[in-house]
């Protein structure tokens, strides 16, 4: 018995250990709920292989924060890393220095140091935090919040939270870096990567080559293979306290850093209650995929002698997680199929294709006005109590037929000109990538119109990327490029995202809720974050009713590291004295930051070295060959883009003078311009300063998914025009080429075999870093 006693003791003290904790009692303090949470840097072993991790309170997720609608949040945050840190209240509508946007809204947490967030809970939901530091959020910080309504307005019993995440054993700042060189690898893993073979067998050549010629590498899902999806911190988690007949309201959060995932359920259809924090009108689903950064409740009936599956799927179905709910037989929800990806690249080719559809619009982020007349109605049984400037329903639309509005233009600026636009019904999302769900289910319970604004100010933002060297932009600008969208107090906000690129984009907008304008009129459901799909078009707007800055991004972690974001300022306000020593500056350099990356190559004939040093608008290039018969080439540049494939460069280019010797040298200094002309070809056109001509093909063509064909050529022209040729000469033409083949063994290393028509036949290892 004493045994017993003490094994009891010791499941208990585990339990409550803080690796396993995942609830955290506050301190009460009048109104004021008070949390302490601490921000670390610990090794944890989360997919097989012991990693360095950041964590909340010793935990992964961090606590769940419990909060009653109506009271007061103080959080204490204590940063004991080597590096600052910040936490984002994700969808909480708060005061703007509490934001937490480091640099932009609040000072960014130093280490050693502690940042007290303090706060009104204006309205009810579930809803999450988590870093807004560089790529922190990948590495483990972030955590779930519940904010009880101030009266219960669902019929459930018991709550349960699901935090999904994705989870990498690799360092985010790496795999950053494999992003921007276009690592193969990665599309191996996720078995997306781009095969003629494959291409070939599948009848999809032709959809392939199209995607190719739009330089697109082929058709992706998500761009990183992760190790293991998580839930609430495993990839299985049971569940099985709940009685029979227990009504659970599942709160799902995804919290991953680039995953969507597929929900499903054992128990049959998917009831939607809420979403992104906010009451929706019930409805049922087969399915739901739930985006980066959003939040949906569902409402579970426990079952007798069931299990039942609540299962999380990536969308490029690479894994799963799933939480079991109830005691019983485990009952499983249905698997998700593993995408086609060949026809799926056949489809996205049509859209871009002749016979497709356009997709384009003119970027306008200064605004086009309009203004029209209507019926002022009292909506204050609609708003939500809070300090002034957080009511999420002033200043609101009346009807629903926006053609018999009264439209004018104002303050001088130009309309749109793109026809298109025009005739668009902004009430109607422009969808033509079918992903078996959509946010068009969801309906707000009351109306969200707005009824007493009479000033929308239009803004256009085309979501842009470039797959190639994974820049990601708005209107073709990165957020250090861009200016901030200045928009006034009092107007309505409306912007349509065009999403022109073949990836989903979450986009969030920080301290607001928006009205995604999903066909359902007036109830429009109010979100914090909307799914941006593939070659679609969706419009939100929202009410100004705020002041100073906000941040708007899409929340795919590396896309926003990459530079799709912007920020909202309200005209007239000053920034935060206290933020006086952060310069905002420091936010807009992150998609500046340069990735450095090379080569090694050992082989029987040659030696080669290739080093890069790239951020988004500038690149350094250093390509060295030596053939172990005396003939060496080197070329060290930096080439500047000017456009997403285009680009000018200047540098220099020394070789041997003579065959097999190195005793005479040539080295000329040359300026010139690269094109992509297709996602397979890059070109090179240059001139060195003796006016010689040059012009160079590189071709990199994935045969199967791990066997590439790869090929250079190089044809230099002398007219004679600086030095005199040898005589009876009036033109020297010099043609040089490669053609060999390479095959990928993993991340790192590749063997493979070539000619070079300077150093013969050869073959040998390649190593990546």
């Amino acid at each position: 018995m004493k045994t017993y006693s003490i094994f009891i003791a010791l499941v208990i003290a585990l339990l409550t250990h803080p690796l396993f904790a995942q609830q955290l009692a506050p301190e009460v303090k009048g109104d004021s709920l008070i949390y302490r949470l601490t921000i670390s840097e610990k090794t944890m072993t989360v997919a097989g292989k012991s990693v360095n991790a950041m964590a909340i309170n010793e935990t992964i997720p961090g606590p769940t924060l419990k909060f009653k609608e109506g009271k007061h949040a103080v959080i204490h945050v204590t940063n004991t890393m080597s590096e600052e840190t910040s936490v984002h209240w994700h969808g909480l509508l708060l005061p703007n220095f509490m934001d937490g946007v480091p640099y932009l809204t609040t000072p960014p947490i130093r280490p050693g140091k502690t940042l007290t967030y303090d706060f009104p809970l204006t309205h009810a939901g579930t809803y999450w935090y988590h870093s807004h530091t560089g790529l922190q959020e990948q590495k483990g910080i972030y955590g779930s919040i519940i904010i009880e309504p101030e009266e219960k307005n669902l019929d459930y019993d018991e709550d349960l939270v699901l935090v999904l995440s994705d989870w990498t054993n690799d360092n985010p700042s790496r795999v950053m870096k494999n992003l921007k060189r276009h690592n193969e690898w990665y599309g191996v893993e996720l078995g997306n990567a781009p095969s003629v073979w494959k291409s070939i067998q599948s009848k999809t050549l032709g959809a392939q080559l199209k995607l190719w010629s739009q330089k697109m590498p082929g058709m992706h899902i998500s761009d990183i293979p992760y190790d293991a999806f998580l839930v609430n911190g495993k990839d299985e988690q049971v569940y099985n306290q709940y009685e029979l007949g227990t009504k659970v309201r599942v709160r799902v959060i995804n919290a991953a850093a680039s995953s969507y995932f597929w929900l499903n359920y054992a128990g049959g259809n998917l009831r939607i209650v809420s979403a992104d924090g906010l009451n929706v009108q019930p409805v049922e689903t087969e399915k739901v995929l739930i985006g980066l950064a959003e939040t949906y409740d569902f409402i579970v009936t426990v079952e007798e002698g069931k299990s039942l599956e609540f299962q999380a799927t990536p969308q490029d179905v690479t894994g799963s997680a799933s939480a079991f709910i109830g005691a019983g037989t485990k009952s499983f929800a249905p698997d998700i199929p593993f995408p086609d990806y060949q026809q799926m690249a056949v489809e996205m080719a049509d859209m871009h294709g002749g016979g497709g559809h356009d997709m384009s619009l003119e970027g306008e982020e200064r605004g086009r006005f309009t203004t029209y007349k209507t019926t002022m109605t009292d909506h204050s049984k609609h708003q939500i109590d809070s300090h002034e400037g957080h009511d999420m329903h002033q200043n609101m639309q009346a009807q629903e037929d926006h053609s018999a509005h009264n439209m004018d233009e104002k303050n001088g600026m130009e309309a749109m000109s793109h026809s298109m636009h025009e005739m668009d019904d902004p009430t109607q999302p422009m969808t033509m990538w079918e992903t078996g769900y959509s946010n068009s289910v969801l309906k707000s319970p009351e109306p969200t119109e707005f009824q007493n604004g009479d000033t929308v100010r239009n803004l256009t933002f085309n979501l842009t990327g470039n797959m190639w060297r994974y820049t990601w932009s708005i209107n073709g600008k990165t957020l250090s490029a861009s200016d901030k969208i200045k928009i006034k107090k009092g107007e309505i906000v409306r912007v349509t995202l065009n999403n022109e690129t073949m990836m989903h984009h979450p986009m969030h907008l920080h301290g607001h809720f928006f009205r995604v304008l999903n066909g359902n009129g007036k109830y429009a459901p109010l979100k914090h974050t909307v799914d941006v799909p593939p070659m679609s078009r969706i419009t939100i707007e929202f009410a100004a009713n705020e002041e100073k800055d906000w941040f708007f991004h899409c929340h795919i972690l590396y896309h926003m590291k990459a530079g799709m974001a912007r920020v909202f300022s309200y005209e007239g306000s000053e920034r935060d004295e206290r933020l006086a020593p952060y310069p905002v500056g420091t936010l807009y350099k992150h998609d500046k930051e340069f990735f450095t990356w090379g080569t090694v190559t050992g082989a029987s004939h040659m030696g080669s070295l290739e080093l890069v040093s790239s951020n988004t608008n500038n690149q350094f290039n250093l390509e060295t060959k030596y053939a172990w018969d005396q003939n060496y080439e080197l070329k060290v540049d930096y080439e500047r883009f000017v456009g997403d494939y285009f680009r000018i460069y200047g540098g220099i280019k020394a070789e041997n003078k003579i065959d097999n010797s190195l005793n005479e040298h040539e080295v000329h200094g040359r300026i010139g311009m690269r094109y992509l002309l297709l996602y397979i070809l890059d070109t090179d056109l240059s001139i060195d300063h003796k006016l010689r001509p040059e012009l160079g093909l590189n071709a990199h063509i994935p045969l199967m998914q791990r066997l590439m064909v790869t090929g250079h050529f190089e044809y230099k022209l002398d007219t004679g025009f600086a030095e005199e040729l040898p005589a009876n000469k009036n033109l020297d033409q010099d043609i040089s080429y490669t053609a060999g083949i390479e095959y990928l063994l993993n991340e790192y290393f590749s063997v493979q075999a070539n000619y070079d028509s300077r150093f013969g036949w050869g073959g040998g290892l390649t190593f990546r870093f």
